[in-house]
């Protein structure tokens, strides 16, 4: 269940960074709102799989997640650059994610 949470968590951290995004500088009230809801939700989960989950491990996971994520959101939704060496690195963090996550079992 800590992997769950820790992944919802991942998940709204692509959120509230995509939100950040449209809020343009908070001046948008909707998306201002919506980033810190999807903050709040992104923390709370890291923390509750923090519990049985190694600091190291969760963050580096939690953190990657959103890296990636927010990459592949501003590639397909802010028109930002797609190159063969950025999906290259883009999958060398998923393989990395992926370790950690087998090796903590």
């Amino acid at each position: 269940m800590p992997w769950i949470f820790l992944l919802i968590g991942g998940v709204c951290e692509i959120g509230f960074v995509t939100m950040m995004k449209l809020s343009d500088g908070f001046r948008k009230l909707k998306y201002s709102i919506l980033t810190v809801a999807f903050m709040a939700v992104s923390f709370y989960s890291l923390s509750h799989a923090l519990k049985t989950i190694p600091i190291g491990t969760g963050y580096a996971v939690w953190s990657g997640i959103g890296a990636v994520g927010s990459v592949i959101i501003g590639m397909f939704f802010f028109k930002e650059s797609k190159s063969f060496l950025k999906i290259i690195f883009i999958l060398m963090i998923i393989i990395g994610i992926t370790g950690l996550k087998l090796s903590s079992n």
